[in-house]
């Protein structure tokens, strides 16, 4: 029982290990961290040359996720629409890493992948907000 709780603990509620372990390699360690602020809860996976961070929030309302992919996505270039993911998402680049910024319904999410090596990080961004988004519906 005890071996369930712990696994469960280390789990991401928005994507499975596995998949995010695709994305940043095998040796990934995994973080789950509870609400801080607005977040409800973020996920870290860690890997000796990459890095995914999944930060699920919630909005007040559904007009604001313009103000909260702007500021998300601050500093950034290479902003773009993304289709067929959840309800809303831009993509854009931020100094060395590729951000996905969402929302499902009320439910806002930030995918933040970043590697040594940067090249073909938007795909996989993209695709991994396939996935996050899928789970929050």
């Amino acid at each position: 029982m005890m071996m369930f709780l712990l696994a469960a603990a280390l789990s991401c509620p928005s994507l499975k290990t596995a998949t995010a372990r695709g994305a940043v390699g095998e040796d990934a360690q995994v973080t789950v961290i509870p609400a801080e602020r607005a977040a409800v809860y973020t996920c870290q996976f860690k890997g000796t040359d990459a890095e995914l961070i999944i930060e699920v929030g919630t909005l007040d309302a559904a007009g604001q996720f313009a103000h909260f992919a702007e500021t998300a996505c601050r500093g950034g270039h290479d902003v773009a629409p993304l289709k067929a993911i959840g309800n809303e998402a831009i993509a854009c680049t931020v100094q060395t890493a590729e951000k996905v910024v969402g929302r499902v319904r009320n439910r806002t999410f930030v995918i933040r992948l970043s590697a040594a090596n940067a090249k073909s990080l938007r795909g996989k961004a993209s695709a991994l907000a396939e996935q996050v988004a899928g789970n929050l519906f």
